[in-house]
């Protein structure tokens, strides 16, 4: 079995819903100086979440999958923690993404090819549209990485989480690599409207 198999199989047994391995060596050299030149691989894991928007429709079964998964402490931590015994175990480096400071969840997730950067400005998967949450750990351990997703995936017709969305932050352009996040999406707009809005555009997102 092969060491993604191997820690994937393991992180699928704590109940993760996304694993991914993402190529830090084509990051700048002042990114890879910051976070740790001897850092190579970006492990990205996701849980799926269910916001009161999308509450509504699960079946009763998976509501209490996820009352119970989050019962019994935060899922994310013991993703993380699993993942950080495998590369002790198996004698690699291993420290968490946040203590990096430049790398976000979101820009790890699209190299790791998990996911592209939503018309909302949040990362949006397939598997569950951007109905997730996010951790990760930092390594040296020799994982083969995933192909990067370098532009959105989302219809360029669709409009449903700019028509939901109550401070009008969601401009409708695409993401791509490299494109600031302001050409398509308000920030500032969106920070002032979010305790009312309840994460609309989450739920009206057909791949949630």
């Amino acid at each position: 079995m092969s060491i993604n198999n191997e820690l994937t199989a393991l992180l699928k047994q704590e109940g993760c819903k996304l694993v991914g391995f993402a190529d830090l060596t084509v990051l700048s050299d002042e990114m890879r100086e910051h976070i740790g030149k001897n850092l190579t691989v970006g492990i990205i894991m996701a849980t799926a979440y269910a916001p009161e928007t999308v509450w509504d429709k699960l079946d009763d079964a998976e509501k209490e999958k996820i009352r119970q998964d989050w019962a019994i402490g935060d899922p994310l931590k013991r993703y993380e923690k699993t993942a950080k015994a495998f590369l002790k175990e198996k004698k690699y480096r291993r420290s968490t993404a946040y203590q990096s400071m430049v790398l976000t969840y979101k820009m790890l997730s699209t190299m790791a090819g998990i996911g592209w950067v939503g018309k909302n400005a949040l990362l949006v998967t397939k598997e569950y549209g951007p109905a997730v949450r996010f951790t990760a750990v930092l390594t040296n351990a020799p994982f083969e990485c995933g192909e990067p997703i370098l532009k959105s995936q989302c219809p360029a017709d669709c409009t449903h989480c700019a028509d939901v969305c109550p401070a009008k932050a969601i401009k409708g352009g695409l993401w791509e690599r490299g494109i600031h996040r302001d050409e398509f999406f308000d920030a500032k707009a969106c920070g002032s409207a979010r305790s009312g809005c309840g994460g609309a555009c989450i739920g009206v997102c057909p791949l949630t």
